[in-house]
């Protein structure tokens, strides 16, 4: 590695951390502003809030780093070519593209990291964040869903009239397969409890109708399903709590079930690579933008900086809601935005030299 890579690898990962880091201070600061009441009323411990915070963090710090990194790419190289850096590299005879070099280093680095990141640590993140937040923060609404129909194989279904999303106690539970579009079996028990200890239904005052056969009634029955609370009672981030090998074992099942759940995850799968590799797109595309000594200096590129992202989080969101419900080409919508980024990154590294 050269005194130049060094050079630039050094500051740039200087700009990168300080500025990241800045940023999630901020992020911080404004939570505990807006949930400091919370906190007091539900009587939250030093250690509680710490563990929290110790998730908070690395969840949004992983979050924000194709974001910022971009925003560093803009700073750090509006400032060489405002001070002429890079002029007098290229008069030196160091090409465009060998001063990229490290810029790409780095990206791809922090790219990878954040996949792993996202992978398998961010889902245990979100996972306490959401525990504690259930607890402290938002209020304890016990049945906020009701009469909540499954579908747990191809040919079997599961209803229940109301359950209780911390205790795991649901209330009127059906359970019924059909065969030939003719209802075979059906299975209603009073009330259903999930044992977390066995990892089993139990099911209580059952009443239980096979075709051609008497009803009959038992007390109590336990069973395994092909089901979890977590499948009953989905929080709004409930794809980002699982890992990645969780999430690809969840994903097959749905297909297998024939579930609506399955496009969301495939979502979830496409963006766990698409959004840490736009960094690399976003890394080429600071980088060729800010290399040229602008009269509006550093504080044009940083405006410039912060409206390319907004474009980027526009067409993503745009092109996720565009593809969201064509079998087949819901992955469209998640890599599109990278394909153009990376496309007008990879044109504009073409002209900039020139």
């Amino acid at each position: 590695m050269s005194r130049l890579d060094r050079y630039i690898l050094r500051h740039f990962a200087v700009s990168f951390l300080g500025s990241l880091l800045l940023l999630v201070l901020i992020l911080v600061a404004i939570d505990v502003a807006e949930k400091i009441d919370d906190f007091v009323e539900k009587k939250a411990t030093l250690p509680a809030l710490l563990r929290y915070y110790q998730n908070f963090i690395p969840f949004y710090a992983t979050l924000l780093t194709p974001l910022m990194v971009f925003i560093s790419v803009l700073f750090f190289t509006a400032k060489l070519a405002q001070r002429s850096e890079i002029v007098a590299l290229l008069a030196c005879g160091v090409s465009f593209w060998r001063i990229l070099r490290p810029y790409l280093m780095l990206a791809l680095t922090l790219s990878l990291l954040s996949i792993v990141l996202h992978a398998y640590v961010t889902p245990h993140n979100i996972r306490r964040i959401e525990e504690f937040e259930y607890k402290y923060v938002k209020n304890r609404v016990y049945f906020d869903k009701r009469q909540i129909h499954i579908k747990l194989t191809r040919d079997s279904y599961f209803f229940v009239r109301a359950f209780d999303k911390f205790d795991h106690v649901g209330f009127g539970a059906h359970l019924e397969k059909v065969e030939d579009n003719r209802l075979k079996q059906r299975l209603i028990a009073e009330e259903v409890l999930w044992d977390k200890e066995h990892k089993r239904w139990q099911l209580f005052r059952i009443w239980h109708f096979d075709k051609d056969k008497p009803p009959r009634y038992v007390d109590r029955l336990d069973t395994t399903l092909p089901l979890v609370p977590e499948d009953i009672i989905r929080s709004e981030l409930y794809t980002r709590t699982m890992t990645l090998p969780e999430l690809w074992a969840e994903y097959h099942r749905q297909l297998y079930v024939g579930g609506d759940f399955a496009s969301l995850l495939e979502v979830e799968l496409h963006e766990r690579f698409a959004i840490p590799l736009a960094t690399i797109g976003l890394t080429g595309l600071g980088f060729a933008s800010a290399s040229r000594k602008r009269r509006g200096g550093v504080a044009w590129q940083i405006g410039l900086g912060l409206v390319l992202a907004f474009i980027y989080v526009f067409l993503l969101t745009l092109a996720k809601s565009a593809f969201s419900g064509i079998t087949g080409w819901i992955w469209v919508g998640v890599w599109l935005p990278n394909l153009i980024f990376f496309a007008v990154a990879g044109l504009w590294l073409w002209l900039a030299p020139k």
